[in-house]
């Protein structure tokens, strides 16, 4: 069986982003994927998250061409303007689906110091860099599994609770309890919580 980070997508992936000098992270159902070490489901495309604070060097980077600016909320794309300050959450950035074989999404992320900050957390949900970032075999940099599951727990689409399903049983407990404490506060009748509670007891 072909190693998870051989697929060809996230191949293109990387290699998009070796001339990128700053901290990114295969995010979303890929990283689950490196994660879980196997290709669980078919993706879309490759999310990638960058810090908001370097879209200056990823301005510097790609060129040729450059993405486009894509809102989350409708899909609307158009051109991401020189200067222009992007938020994490509302705005992505979209490479033409030609330029590296499979499309791929920067997702912007916010960061304090050497600590990620949730954007949704009003600054108070952190963690350090070290802590969020993962490596392939392959030297393939990815979000932690609990990041990921953050992010789409405020979601449950179909695909969502897949992958829940899919890796929940695989995270060590101190993922599992610091899932629990991050989704209760918004969430205290959360459909993940039951199963992260009883393989956390």
């Amino acid at each position: 069986m072909e190693a998870i980070d051989q697929a060809v997508e996230l191949l293109a992936a990387k290699g998009l982003f070796e001339g990128y000098p700053r901290p990114y992270w295969v995010a979303g159902g890929w990283a689950l994927d490196l994660f879980a070490r196997r290709v669980r489901r078919p993706h879309g495309d490759v999310d990638v998250l960058v810090l908001a604070r370097d879209l200056e060097v990823v301005a510097e980077t790609f060129t040729g061409p450059r993405p486009v600016l894509q809102f989350a909320e409708t899909g609307e794309q158009r051109r991401w303007a020189d200067g222009e300050n992007l938020t994490p959450g509302p705005h992505a950035l979209v490479f033409p689906d030609n330029e590296c074989g499979t499309p791929v999404q920067i997702l912007l992320g916010a960061a304090d110091g050497d600590e990620w900050v949730y954007h949704r957390g009003r600054g108070t949900l952190r963690k350090s860099l070290t802590e969020i970032t993962l490596r392939s075999p392959q030297g393939i940099p990815y979000l932690a599994p609990e990041i990921v599951l953050l992010y789409k727990s405020r979601n449950l689409r179909p695909k969502d609770d897949a992958d829940f399903t899919d890796v929940h049983h695989l995270l060590d407990a101190a993922r599992r309890q610091w899932l629990i404490e991050h989704i209760v506060p918004g969430y205290p009748d959360h459909p993940w919580l039951p199963a992260l509670r009883v393989r956390s007891s």
